[in-house]
């Protein structure tokens, strides 16, 4: 049975259009991030323009779901341990020991840099993100640059050194290699990273 907003009678998407559509959903589901749902409205969205969009939510959730289950059949040849979980796990670790650590962060970089402190846990000394634009490019197969510094007022520049000396640690000791010379000023990489992330299974309603 078909949903309420269902339509599979409406215009199919000119090949030009659904190619568009089709990679941007891509970047989506190789992200992990959303839920189906989220991403399809992402993907409806993307387009709008002049009050609507020719990318109907429908006909955005069919193609964001037929991606999804590829990445389902993907994921039956990963390895246990992709890079996503190491980058994970280093995060996870940077968060208890009071480095608040926050994956696809806002928009930008600058953005990111005013709301992290929101984000802190009382006791948190510093903080590293990666924002919405490093995660799509590192989703498609780009290195990943990380932010970080200090959340002590009045630290000076070997604070916001100490924070990255920690991360770049954490990063290490969950098996992932980065680049940074000590400077603060400059931003910590990650080159190759095996951005693999796991989606979870669909439920049996979701349409073919």
């Amino acid at each position: 049975m078909q949903g309420p907003t269902e339509n599979h009678t409406e215009p199919a998407l000119g090949p030009e259009l659904l190619a568009e559509a089709e990679a941007y959903a891509a970047t989506l589901v190789r992200l992990g991030f959303d839920s189906l749902e989220g991403m399809a409205e992402t993907v409806s969205d993307y387009f709008y323009a002049d009050g609507g969009t020719p990318v109907s939510p429908a006909a955005a959730r069919r193609i964001v779901a037929r991606l999804w289950r590829e990445r389902l059949a993907e994921q039956e040849t990963w390895p246990e341990t992709t890079g996503y979980d190491r980058l994970a796990a280093a995060f996870g670790r940077l968060n208890a020991s009071g480095v608040t650590a926050r994956m696809s962060f806002t928009c930008c970089g600058r953005c990111g840099e005013a709301e992290i402190g929101a984000e802190a846990a009382p006791g948190d000394h510093g903080y590293v993100f990666f924002d919405h634009q490093a995660a799509e490019a590192v989703a498609d197969g780009h290195g990943l640059w990380l932010n970080y510094g200090t959340l002590d007022e009045g630290a000076d520049a070997g604070g916001t050194a100490a924070v990255g000396r920690a991360v770049v640690a954490a990063l290490a000791e969950a098996g992932l290699a980065a680049e940074w010379d000590g400077d603060p000023a400059r931003a910590i990489s990650i080159d190759a990273l095996d951005w693999r992330k796991r989606l979870a299974p669909l439920v049996a309603h979701v349409e073919h």
